[in-house]
């Protein structure tokens, strides 16, 4: 698709002309792209991998090759999680080694068993954050996560699963006169937040960029801790989570809130994170559609252990990482196709979307994307379902195929319809909007 290819970065690099652009090679043509910066493909290395794996100079080396071929050009590197940690000397040598890869390189830490373990067991998954030495641990992580990084994002554990069976929140509560549990949790969690993060993190690092990623699950955020508009300013920058796998009856909603909260924190959300958990191939790549589409400036995958290494290590609450292997093998098939729509529609306004959720037995299933792009309109569909969906909705005189994933054949158009195969993607150009 040479014309888009030349649309990707057209509009945000001036001083090569149309020919010298669609003359490049396709490495050559993604480096160009790139250093355009429509958009970034990210991905995270949990410390089971950085501690296992990567620390092998051969593995890294098979790794970058991987990720230079689909497009990802910025690593995540983590620190903590669930009580492991990388030794800050060996996480500094792994740092050096793909920024030295050519790759941008950030921090990250996971908030979880963070309190003493009880007698006999292990600390819970979810911490509980009126608990001193839990505060201290995560002040010491953040730190040392400072020190090595200069942005660095915590994952989406900042939230309080407490209540009245917790004798020591439930204290807390009281002394502060606070009735409602909601509004209590939110109000710890800002303590927190700025005493055990920001502050001392921006203390050892004047450069740090700490943000703070929101979990997917929105409705629960007031009552959980998280706070959409207070956070961001704090910290100075957000991440929605966009993973919405199998069982989600609401695929689309990842698309949403990215939107959302980027409203919600004056335009401080800086990109979106998926995951393979729990998702079969199809879902995954819906995922890594929905967030570009969604407006997101970076696409955060996660993680290297769950789709790409031997063993995915421990997932939080028992999620299945073992659909990983074919959840990368789908993104590898429609890696071009994603840089192309993300580049496509770099700077786009929303303009217009309708969704009808097939499970109400009336709708299609499929939902529909307006942007403009300086001058240019662009529609876009995608079938969540596992059936095949043939629309009245295409208008060969205005209308031009520019992009189908996971293939080509994945939609297809005749007089007034478009076709689109269970799962697929059609991206489409108007000549006016």
């Amino acid at each position: 698709m040479v014309d888009s290819k030349f649309h990707v970065v057209s509009s945000s690099v001036s001083g090569m002309s149309r020919k010298t652009i669609l003359s490049l090679s396709a490495a050559a043509f993604a480096a160009f792209a790139a250093a355009a910066k429509p958009h970034v493909f990210s991905m995270s290395f949990k410390v089971t991998s950085l501690n296992g794996p990567i620390a092998s100079e051969q593995a890294r080396e098979k790794t970058f090759a991987w990720l230079r071929k689909n497009h990802f050009t910025k690593v995540w590197l983590e620190s903590y999680r669930h009580g492991e940690r990388v030794p800050s000397d060996l996480l500094a040598r792994e740092r050096d080694a793909f920024r030295a890869a050519g790759f941008a390189v950030s921090g990250m830490v996971t908030p979880t068993m963070l309190n003493d373990a009880p007698a006999g067991g292990k600390p819970p998954m979810v911490t509980c954050w009126s608990d001193s030495a839990a505060q201290n641990r995560l002040r010491a992580e953040c730190v040392r996560a400072a020190e090595l990084f200069d942005q660095v994002i915590v994952d989406d554990f900042l939230f309080s699963g407490c209540g009245d069976k917790c004798a020591r929140c439930a204290a807390l509560k009281r002394k502060l006169g606070m009735a409602d549990w909601g509004a209590f949790k939110r109000h710890l969690m800002m303590d927190v937040a700025r005493r055990c993060i920001v502050e001392p993190s921006r203390a050892a690092n004047p450069k740090i960029d700490v943000i703070v990623k929101f979990p997917c699950w929105y409705q629960n955020w007031f009552r959980q801790g998280y706070s959409p508009v207070e956070e961001p300013r704090l910290f100075g920058s957000c991440w929605a989570g966009t993973e919405t796998r199998d069982a989600n009856p609401d695929p689309v909603q990842g698309c949403n809130l990215v939107g959302m909260l980027d409203d919600l924190s004056g335009g401080r959300c800086g990109g979106g994170w998926y995951d393979g958990l729990d998702s079969a191939p199809e879902k995954f790549v819906e995922q890594a559609r929905y967030t570009i589409l969604g407006g997101a400036r970076e696409s955060f995958v996660h993680c290297y252990d769950y789709l790409i290494a031997d063993d995915p290590g421990v997932t939080p609450f028992g999620e299945k990482a073992d659909r990983g292997h074919a959840c990368a093998a789908a993104f590898e098939k429609e890696a071009d196709g994603l840089f192309e729509l993300a580049g496509l529609l770099n700077g786009a306004k929303r303009v217009g979307w309708n969704w009808v959720v097939s499970r109400d037995g009336t709708g299609t299933g499929v939902s529909r994307h307006a942007f403009d792009v300086d001058g240019r309109r662009y529609v876009a569909w995608q079938n969540t379902t596992g059936e095949e969906r043939t629309l009245d909705d295409w208008n060969p005189s205005t209308q031009r195929k520019l992009l189908s994933l996971p293939d080509d054949a994945a939609a297809t158009v005749s007089g007034g319809k478009i076709k689109l195969a269970p799962h697929a993607f059609a991206l489409a150009e108007c000549s006016h909007p």
